[in-house]
């Protein structure tokens, strides 16, 4: 057997080994891996508003007492391991940075359940990483003030390749989203946060990367930097894989669901309170939410619905989305299929932030 066989049959193993460990953790109601919380919720650890007291109780219950886990989307290793089997290139696909979840390609086709949306059709021919949350707001200082020092840099390039942001942007705690951010200023922090991974920016003007100035920027899909989704993208990440609902969890509405603007305007809006949520109106405005607070929807996602806005991608010419409404948006504003059109690439409020993809693979 050669050095190249021994190395993916060994490869293979680990792999192997993993699953099996892993299968054993999950099947196991006394495992660590994976947190209750009352009503059935799951959580990471760590996330904001997680409840300890709760948590050491539902841990010290009996494997009777517990809430069933999860189902989870099952993992296939490729069958074939090795030269003739999985190459470098099949294993970087299977790779997913730390914060983001892997969406695959397929095709969500469905009815809206109100008239004022109608029928949708949603392809996506290439799968795409995404960001679990929303970008905080201790993510976009770090990027921004590295891509303005560019301290990586000698004195003599430095200037040059240096950025320029029109907004500091804003953000009530550092696990709370950025907002008051433009599509400007998302588009430069998207290329920042990618040349500061050693990515290849997705965003150029003229053919040079899009550091500085307000100029409309072409991207590359191809290349392995960060860019904003599609609006495609994003409302096929939202509906995390349910087909026709009005949101990313089902078809009604509740402040335990989302931060956002109840009001009985709407028969799908069910909350027990009413106006903004109560948990969250909370000192000044904005009243947003720490990022997370809410379960993810299908795909692993967080905040589709409510909290802030989302900018989404838009080619030269045409008109700029934003997606998932906010903390003071009521419900119909919230659902998958509704979309806002943005006056123009500089408007900003603190009702809208970001989120960011990548290709699959890179």
């Amino acid at each position: 057997m050669s050095n190249t066989s021994r190395s993916f049959h060994l490869i293979a193993t680990l792999l192997l080994a993993g699953a099996a460990t892993l299968h054993a953790q999950m099947n196991n109601p006394q495992g660590p891996m994976i947190t209750p919380r009352p009503g059935g919720v799951f959580m990471r650890p760590g996330l904001a508003g997680q409840n300890n007291a709760a948590n050491n109780a539902a841990n010290a219950a009996t494997p009777a007492e517990r809430p069933p886990l999860p189902k989870r989307i099952g993992f296939k290793l490729p069958q074939a391991m090795g030269p003739q089997g999985t190459n470098d290139a099949d294993f970087a696909k299977l790779i997913v940075r730390e914060g983001m979840v892997r969406i695959s390609a397929g095709k969500n086709e469905g009815e809206n359940p109100d008239e004022d949306l109608g029928p949708y059709a949603l392809q996506i021919r290439e799968p795409f990483h995404m960001d679990r949350t929303e970008v905080t707001w201790k993510q976009w200082k770090e990027i921004r003030e590295w891509a303005m020092a560019r301290t990586d840099l000698s004195e003599n390039s430095r200037e040059f390749f240096k950025y320029e942001f029109a907004h500091t942007g804003a953000g009530k705690a550092d696990d709370h989203p950025v907002q008051r951010v433009s599509w400007y200023d998302c588009i430069k922090w998207c290329n920042a946060r990618s040349e500061k991974e050693g990515l290849t920016p997705c965003y150029t003007v003229g053919g040079a990367v899009f550091r500085k100035g307000d100029g409309l920027p072409d991207c590359n899909f191809s290349a392995s930097g960060y860019r904003l989704p599609t609006v495609q993208e994003w409302e096929f990440a939202a509906r995390g894989g349910l087909v026709g609902n009005r949101f990313p969890w089902g078809d009604t509405i509740a402040h335990t669901n989302a931060n956002y603007f109840s009001t009985n305007q709407s028969e799908y809006d069910t909350s027990e309170t009413r106006g903004l949520s109560p948990t969250w109106k909370t000192g000044e405005t904005p009243y947003t939410s720490p990022v997370a607070s809410f379960p993810p929807n299908g795909y692993g996602l967080y905040d589709m619905a409510g909290n802030v806005c989302e900018w989404c991608w838009a080619a030269k010419g045409s008109s700029r989305f934003i997606c998932g409404g906010s903390w003071d948006a009521d419900a119909a504003g919230l659902r998958c299929g509704a979309h806002s059109v943005s006056d123009g690439p500089s408007d900003r409020g603190d009702y809208c932030g970001f989120r960011t993809v990548r290709r699959a693979g890179q």
